[in-house]
């Protein structure tokens, strides 16, 4: 797996003043709390020995022969990571499975991981799901005056604070926001199924590695059924150490758990409340362990393979899935020529083809 060394903290701190209000930015880290915005800090949650990225075997790539590019032009608005396997661009969403191998009983239950924010950082980066190629962006907020005109799009960044472990998605897996969660009776948030890794060694946002399934939150956000699934890099020195979420230090629970119900304060919104009693209080019954996780996990990639078997559902809902373009172009052939329209104005993510790619703040 290719590590690429983009300083992406760089453009976080320098939009902090230009792109983001008062009310959206974290304090900087403070001596006791190095951020982890180049990959090289790492902060572990154990005395175990700790891998720095890049360190041989740190990680266990998804894919053989995957990398990643970070690119952009030093805004945050601007920058964005693509994926490759041999070369060939690939979707963080769409071209690397849940599962990184099929588990039997009794055996530890692996996914692929995808990083969007790294342990340390406050910036708000996902995988867009209705760009060509599911980058991992910024997600952004429209800015707009008295009247309600939009005046223009900032970045978004965690009011509250810097990730306490890396944040990020598992991929072909959806919270389907049409049905009801079989667990909660909930409808999802939409998105792939979000999860923490709580390993030792922190990778760079767009990286894509093996990790042990240990359980999982159920977070009710807005209405809609948001889990985060709990996760150790499957090379961590501490892996072995824990079979499920049970089997964790109560600080890592307290820790993960306190930054999802706090998070929403620092806005002025109530903190965040979980099943099964929907309310904000810490208790043992919020978690639940590795085979009732694996059952949420097994739906999740269940409703990723039916909304992709249904194109109709996909551009409904406008996301962008290859074969549902490819569809497309192919009815279009035999749609009988109508008169051209106006074409919508496409987000293009640069150097994601063609050309020489370049790396944040190079020329």
């Amino acid at each position: 797996m290719k590590l690429s060394a983009v300083p992406l903290g760089a453009i976080l701190l320098g939009a902090l003043a230009s792109h983001a209000s008062a009310a959206d930015v974290a304090p900087a880290p403070s001596a006791e709390q190095p951020a982890a915005y180049a990959g090289v800090e790492v902060i572990g949650h154990s005395d175990a020995p700790q891998l720095a990225v890049g360190e041989e075997g740190a990680f266990a790539p998804a894919l053989p022969g995957f990398a990643f590019n970070a690119v952009g032009e030093g805004t945050p608005l601007d920058f964005a990571v693509t994926a490759a396997e041999n070369d060939a661009p690939i979707s963080y969403w769409h071209d690397i499975p849940a599962y990184a191998k099929q588990a039997a009983d009794g055996e530890p239950l692996i996914v692929n991981f995808v990083a969007e924010i790294p342990k340390g950082e406050i910036g708000k980066l996902e995988i867009i799901k209705e760009v060509e190629g599911n980058p991992i962006k910024f997600d952004r907020k429209d800015v707009k005056n008295m009247a309600g005109e939009v005046l223009y799009e900032r970045p978004r960044f965690v009011a509250y604070g810097a990730s306490p472990y890396t944040y990020g998605a598992i991929p072909q897996t959806w919270e389907n926001s049409l049905e009801a969660d079989p667990v909660t009776g909930i409808t999802g948030d939409n998105d792939p199924i979000d999860a923490y890794d709580i390993g030792s060694a922190v990778a760079e946002t767009g990286a894509v590695y093996q990790a042990k399934v240990l359980g999982a939150l159920g977070l009710i956000d807005d209405d809609e059924t948001d889990w985060k699934v709990i996760v150790i890099n499957a090379n961590d020195p501490d892996a072995a150490k824990y079979d499920s979420v049970e089997d964790l230090p109560e600080e890592v629970k307290e820790r993960v758990f306190t930054y999802v119900r706090d998070k929403p304060t620092a806005v002025g919104d109530p903190p965040s409340v979980f099943w099964p009693d929907l309310t904000d209080a810490y208790a043992p019954g919020v978690w639940k362990g590795k085979d009732e996780t694996k059952a949420i996990l097994d739906h999740t990639a269940e409703a990723y393979q039916k909304l992709v078997g249904d194109c109709a559902l996909v551009k409904e809902l406008e996301f962008a899935f290859p074969g549902c373009e490819e569809a497309s172009s192919e009815d279009a052939v035999k749609e009988p020529l109508s008169a051209p329209e106006e074409e919508e104005e496409q987000m293009v993510v640069t150097g994601q083809s063609g050309g020489n790619r370049k790396l944040l703040g190079k020329n």
